[in-house]
């Protein structure tokens, strides 16, 4: 890969249902790791993990619950998720969060257990 400038005018958001995501790199081209912003619009998110990827989430708005390993936290602007591959969690309502995944994200290797 190139070196490049992605305009944010260029993004579209996906709607997945209870997450909107705008992929802002993930690319074949680029398979080290991945970026998006994701915005969860609804607490209808099941309990899965990463089978690859090791993921951080940034929460750059809002606030709300994140499950991760069976428990609950509260988490707001400026928290910090670490997630290690194979980690159980989801995300509910409220939540603006930048996604880095590495290696890249891929939604077909996500495991949902509930």
């Amino acid at each position: 890969m190139k070196p490049k400038i992605i305009r944010s005018e260029r993004l579209k958001e996906k709607d997945y249902g209870a997450t909107r995501v705008v992929h802002i790199l993930n690319t074949d081209k680029w398979p080290y790791f991945s970026m998006a912003k994701v915005r969860k619009v609804s607490d209808d998110i099941r309990l899965g993990y990463d089978a690859e990827s090791n993921v951080v989430y940034y929460v750059l708005e809002g606030k709300g619950t994140c499950v991760m390993s069976d428990k609950e936290y509260r988490i707001k602007k400026g928290d910090c998720l670490v997630l290690p591959k194979g980690t159980k969690y989801k995300n509910l309502k409220g939540l603006t969060l930048l996604a880095i995944a590495s290696p890249r994200f891929d939604r077909e290797k996500r495991v949902y257990v509930d």
